[in-house]
């Protein structure tokens, strides 16, 4: 008769959050602070630059086995935006980066085997591709004007009516309660 084995939910859960502890150590630099489960954010007058991970490797998120796998997503906010879910909207670690920049965002919960180069990678890959990114469109005009802007034209009507003055503290208290921030 096989063995049971064992359940690697609760050991999975705690390799993805010791995972989360480190990385918010090493991002806050940048100015980031981890404010949920998995997402990072660092404010701005109008706009939210904000970091998601998202664990793979899960069945309706029970793990399948000890390898925790995660994919980061990045992308901006408008506060004043209306919008009931986080748009992920800028660049993410998929395959084709993860391979080119040779990024390894997967670690043992188990045996610890591969964590730190997981860690290491993260922050490399914040460093490399999501810091470059969130400065290109740090400027208002940048987000309202570039070709490549991240935002919807939706978005940008909600930005252009912020810097106006004319926010919607319904739609900015939304944003800030899905991106788990405080009002100031």
């Amino acid at each position: 008769m096989n063995p049971i084995p064992d359940d690697p939910t609760q050991v999975v859960r705690q390799g993805v959050e010791k995972a989360c502890r480190d990385f918010t150590e090493r991002i806050s630099p940048l100015g980031f602070t981890r404010t949920k489960k998995m997402f990072w954010t660092r404010r701005h007058d109008h706009t939210v630059d904000f970091i998601h991970f998202h664990r793979s490797g899960s069945s309706y998120g029970k793990p399948r086995n000890y390898s925790v796998d995660i994919r980061v997503h990045f992308a901006i906010r408008v506060l004043n935006d209306t919008f009931e879910a986080t748009a992920l909207n800028g660049p993410c670690s998929d395959a084709s980066r993860i391979h080119d920049g040779r990024y390894h965002h997967r670690f043992n919960a188990q045996t610890g085997s591969t964590y730190d180069r997981c860690i290491e990678d993260l922050v490399r890959f914040v460093a490399e591709h999501g810091e470059p990114w969130f400065v290109r469109f740090r400027e208002m005009d940048a987000l309202l004007t570039l070709a490549d802007s991240p935002l919807r034209p939706p978005e940008k009507e909600h930005l252009r009516a912020a810097v106006a003055g004319q926010s919607d503290p319904s739609a900015v208290t939304q944003s800030l309660k899905l991106l788990g921030l405080k009002s100031r």
